[in-house]
C-alpha cells in the first residue's frame, strides 16, 4: 500500500490584491497594522505549499522579525543544516518563517491575521533560539522581491521587535554563530548578507540611527 505524503498548508496572500508599490522590488515602509490591514484586504488562503512554490498569483507570507536590543539588532549564520542550499553560509538578521494552519487564531468564525502571523513568528523564534521574551513587537512594513523566482513567491511581513539580552544559545541546528551588533558591522559586513537582510539595512539605518528612532519603539 503507498503512503500518502503528508500534505502541510502554509498562509499566502494574492498577489493582484496587493497595493501598486509591491511591483517594485524593495521593503515599503508602514505604520503598525497597515500592513496587516494591506494581507488582508489582498485576500488570503492557506494552501499546499508543494503549488505556492510554484504559483505566483499567491504570495507565501513571511514573518521575518529582527530581534533589537538597544542600539543593536541579532545576526545570525545559516548553517548547512538548513534547507535552502542558496542561503548557507549567508548571514541575516531576519528570523521567522512560514505560517502554518497550526498557527491560525480564530474568534468565531474570523480568522485573525494579527495573531495568527504573531504566533507562528513566536513559534519560530522558539525553535531558532529558544525562549525569547519581546516587550514591544511592532510590524513595520512589506518586503518585496520581484527579480527571482523565489522572490516572486514570498512577501516579508517585517517586524522589529525589542528584547532585554541575547539568548542563550541557538536551539535549531540551521542557525549558527548568534550575536549582537551594530548596524555599522553589518555595513561592513553587508556583501554576506542575504537579499532580504541587506534590503532592510539602509531603513534600519535610517530608522535606528535618524531624527526619528521612537517610531518603532511605541509600545503597542
Amino acid at each position: 500500500m503507498s503512503v500518502i505524503p503528508e500534505l502541510r498548508l502554509i498562509l499566502a496572500t494574492n498577489t493582484a490584491g496587493l497595493p501598486p508599490q509591491a511591483s517594485t522590488t524593495g521593503f515599503i515602509p508602514m505604520d503598525h497594522g497597515e500592513a496587516i490591514e494591506l494581507l488582508e484586504k489582498a485576500g488570503l488562503w492557506f494552501g499546499p505549499r508543494h503549488i505556492l512554490e510554484e504559483c505566483e498569483d499567491y504570495r507565501q507570507i513571511i514573518p521575518y522579525i529582527i530581534l533589537r536590543v538597544g542600539d543593536r539588532v541579532v545576526r545570525y549564520t545559516r548553517t548547512p543544516a538548513g534547507g535552502e542550499v542558496r542561503l548557507h553560509g549567508r548571514m541575516s538578521i531576519g528570523l521567522g518563517g512560514h505560517v502554518d494552519l497550526a498557527d491560525a487564531e480564530t474568534s468565531g468564525d474570523c480568522f485573525k491575521l494579527l495573531g495568527t502571523v504573531e504566533q507562528a513568528a513566536q513559534r519560530e523564534l522558539k525553535e531558532e533560539l529558544g525562549d525569547v521574551t519581546c516587550e514591544c513587537r511592532r510590524w513595520v512594513g512589506l518586503l518585496v522581491d520581484n527579480d527571482t523566482a523565489v522572490g516572486r513567491v514570498h512577501i516579508g511581513l517585517i517586524g522589529v521587535w525589542n528584547i532585554n539580552n541575547l539568548p542563550y544559545r541557538e536551539t535549531e541546528d540551521a542557525v549558527g554563530e548568534v550575536e549582537l551588533v551594530s548596524l555599522d558591522k553589518l555595513g561592513e559586513q553587508v556583501e554576506r548578507l542575504e537579499t532580504w537582510s541587506a534590503m532592510l539595512l539602509p531603513w534600519l539605518e535610517s530608522e535606528l540611527l535618524g531624527s526619528n528612532p521612537a517610531k518603532i519603539l511605541r509600545e503597542v
